[in-house]
């Protein structure tokens, strides 16, 4: 069995907070300005490379909030014992699945809005 560090798990931000880092990033990272005399064509590529930034920044940290927890399959079976009397196995397989969900579900909207 390997150990885990639990210490090592970063802090999950609020959701009001996750959309702040994701999107003050997207803003640093890309262009900001669009001007009145550019082609449709170039505004189009503008706002699409934007919500693919966005898109790839938001499934990037959410990858890594996934990767950060420990896979109970893995865990001592003290740690994993521990676990399920504090949290609940089923919940945190289910709360761990809800955030991969998440992160397909960014990536359809993403796909959408680039169609659209």
């Amino acid at each position: 069995m390997a150990s885990y560090n639990f210490k090592a798990i970063t802090p999950i931000p609020t959701s009001e907070d996750f959309v702040n880092i994701i999107l003050s990033k997207t803003q640093r990272k890309t262009p900001t300005q669009v001007h009145p005399n550019y082609k449709i064509q170039r505004i189009r590529g503008f706002y699409i490379r934007k919500v693919k930034f966005c898109a790839s920044m938001a499934t990037e940290k959410l990858e890594k909030l996934l990767a950060d927890f420990p896979k109970l399959e893995e865990l001592h079976p003290f740690f994993a014992d521990l676990i399920n009397i504090l949290y609940d196995r089923d919940h945190y397989k289910i709360a761990l699945g809800q955030v991969n969900n998440l992160k397909n579900i960014v990536e359809n909207i993403a796909k959408d809005y680039i169609k659209l």
